[in-house]
């Protein structure tokens, strides 16, 4: 399981690792960083999105709904506490607030998800990685973007930030998918490539491009980035835990659940803080320490659990 554990995070170190290597080597620097994100927001993710989820079975959208729900509440759910929490209480901008609440709630499922949940699920780790990945990408990344857009947009209607956020490829490609495969439409192997090709460098790409701007704008585990990466990794599993107990939820599907949620942040905070020019260097910092600590916490969890 240690190893497990290590296989599947450790690449996202060194991938990190390498993108900082580049920009201490100046071969690559701010603006090829920008350029980088440009080409994963509007080319490889809408890509590896619509594949992904065309790839997804309807019935497994259905099959486990228990293990769907939990995953609903503990991503859709702690996103909005956090947003709330940030926005209204602690004053901050709508912008930063949906970074934040995205960092927290978002866990890199697609990325981290095959090899942890693969060993420790072998039959249900390909639903936990669709239906993490489905809400995600259905929910998370679109309503993040409107945020971003609306703040970005303020002399705008709220009609036009709509609009224009929907515009956008990484909203409207996951939503087209998922529509599609309620309708009963799913790619086969040989039609899915055609989105993977480009799509699969999604991941690297985008911790690669973080690894720049970690270099350009210097590391900084300050008191907001141990806020996110604590709450990442230990308060929202934690919360998520009580609940479940409290619910009497059955054994295999709290373990499931609370193992996709217990997974460190995903690089596409980073990606739309580098995008919109926003809290860059937290969101690389974040993503950055979430991964370093979530091997402790998910090891803490697999021996507590005995899954």
């Amino acid at each position: 399981m240690a190893e497990a554990l290590i296989s599947s995070l450790l690449p996202i170190v060194v991938t990190l690792f390498l993108g900082f290597f580049a920009g201490w080597r100046k071969d690559f620097g701010e603006q090829q960083a920008g350029s980088l994100n440009q080409l994963v927001m509007d080319y490889t993710l809408p890509l590896s999105l619509f594949g992904g989820i065309m790839t997804t079975q309807r019935a497994a959208i259905f099959s486990h709904l228990a293990v769907a729900g939990w995953l609903l509440v503990a991503m859709v759910g702690g996103y909005l506490v956090v947003l709330l929490i940030a926005r209204f209480i602690l004053h901050q901008s709508t912008a930063l607030a949906a970074l934040r609440a995205l960092a927290i709630a978002g866990p890199a499922i697609p990325f981290v998800g095959p090899t942890i949940l693969g060993s420790l699920f072998p039959s249900e780790s390909a639903l936990l990685i669709s239906l993490g990945g489905l809400i995600m990408n259905i929910i998370q990344v679109p309503f993040t973007v409107l945020m971003l857009s609306t703040t970005s947009k303020q002399h705008t209607s709220a009609s036009a930030n709509l609009l224009g956020a929907m515009k956008k490829p990484v909203v409207w490609a996951p939503i087209l998918a998922f529509i599609i495969v309620l309708c009963g439409g799913q790619l086969s192997a040989a039609w899915a490539k055609n989105f993977t090709v480009l799509g699969s460098a999604t991941g690297g790409l985008a911790l690669f491009s973080s690894g720049i701007i970690l270099f350009t704008k210097q590391p900084k585990l300050s008191l907001p980035v141990w806020v996110n990466s604590l709450a990442k990794d230990i308060a929202l599993p934690a919360v998520m835990f009580v609940i479940m107990l409290a619910a009497h939820t059955p054994t295999s599907i709290l373990n499931m659940s609370l193992m996709a949620i217990s997974i460190p942040s995903a690089a596409i905070a980073t990606i739309f803080a580098s995008q919109y020019h926003l809290a860059e260097q937290e969101m690389a910092s974040t993503l950055f320490l979430s991964t370093i600590l979530s091997v402790v916490t998910m090891g803490v969890i697999i021996v507590v659990r005995s899954i």
